[in-house]
């Protein structure tokens, strides 16, 4: 990676690296980190109807912000692009009081599920490495036959980009 230094005073310092961006510490103190760092949040926009005990795709249409336009709204799909650790929270809430599991896959294949005996909620929060081309998707399963989408603070997919690999 290439670094270039410029400090003069009335700039103050900038380092600018050749792929990651600009981190500033202007002459007052104050710092800006100006890079690619993906982060979003989405949301079902309604309830969601589900065959019970199906493991099925959230269709998380609505978005609270995507600083990159790196989530799909409309194949429910994270695609970083940007390689590194993310953080990954995600929350459902089923319409039975039975089971409720909630799962993120990454490329396609069950990363990682929380599941909640005895409850309609499920939520899962972990971190994962991403390379340039994984994606990642938010999977729901409930022995009742509906994702309740009117409970929207209950029912949510986000990724933040944590570091670099």
């Amino acid at each position: 990676m290439t670094c270039k230094l410029n400090a003069d005073t009335s700039d103050g310092l900038k380092i600018v690296s050749d792929t990651s961006g600009i981190v500033e510490i202007q002459n007052n103190g104050t710092t800006i980190i100006t890079s690619s760092q993906p982060s979003f949040s989405a949301r079902l926009s309604s309830d969601q109807s589900v065959s019970a005990t199906v493991v099925t795709k959230m269709a998380f249409a609505t978005e609270e912000w995507d600083t990159n336009s790196k989530y799909d709204n409309s194949t429910y799909r994270f695609t970083p692009t940007v390689p590194g650790y993310y953080q990954f929270n995600l929350g459902m809430r089923g319409s039975s009081t039975t089971r409720a599991i909630i799962y993120l896959y990454k490329n396609g294949a069950v990363f990682a599920r929380n599941v909640a005996e005895g409850d309609q909620y499920a939520a899962l929060s972990v971190m994962a490495v991403a390379d340039a081309d994984d994606y990642f998707e938010a999977f729901g399963y409930t022995t009742g036959s509906t994702f309740n989408g009117s409970v929207t603070e209950d029912n949510y997919f986000q990724a933040h980009y944590i570091r670099s690999a």
